[in-house]
């Protein structure tokens, strides 16, 4: 039997990549996903309860009861692997009826660090309606040198933070 012959590769990217100049290391970025306003990833939700994101994620997650709440937000955050990328999923009370506020999206470049600049093309690229916050601390501090921006998802929507030694921060993130 004849072999099917050569894949088809997309105009400027492999197959399941994006076109576009992305390291690999940026590709869990192309799995967040925007539905009826609220952001996730692997399907796991900003805004499902805690049941509701373990039903999505197909496991137990660890228990809120003795996660230490955060001291800016207050949430509560649990640590987990979806689709075999880490996530730091967090919920603003410890009870199993807490809703999921917020997802980290550790990202690690293999080479160095994580580039600032490369993260928010890639964001940009997969959300053009993303526009930069200026810090209320620093009103002057251009895009350009922030070393750590905050954007928001059209005029009200959702947020992200990059911080390239932790990765991305989105969902209902509070902000100082």
């Amino acid at each position: 039997m004849p072999s099917p012959g050569p894949i088809p590769r997309p105009p400027g990217g492999e197959i399941g990549r994006p076109p576009g100049p992305y390291a690999r290391y940026l590709d869990p970025l192309q799995q967040i996903s925007l539905r009826r306003g609220h952001l996730g990833w692997g399907g796991v939700e900003v805004g499902m309860s805690f049941r509701e994101a373990e039903r999505a994620i197909g496991q137990r997650l660890p228990g809120l009861a003795g996660a230490a709440p955060d001291v800016l937000c207050g949430y509560s955050s649990v640590e987990t692997a979806v689709l075999r990328q880490r996530l730091r999923l967090e919920f603003d009370t410890q009870s199993g009826e807490s809703r999921l506020k917020a997802i980290w999206l550790p990202l690690a470049n293999p080479a160095d660090e994580p580039s600032r600049l490369d993260i928010v093309r890639a964001l940009k690229a997969r959300f053009p309606d993303l526009r930069y916050v200026p810090s209320p601390f620093a009103k002057d501090l251009a895009e350009s040198v922030n070393p750590r921006p905050l954007y928001r998802l059209g005029k009200d929507g959702p947020f992200f933070f990059v911080d390239p030694r932790q990765g991305v921060y989105f969902g209902e993130i509070c902000i100082d």
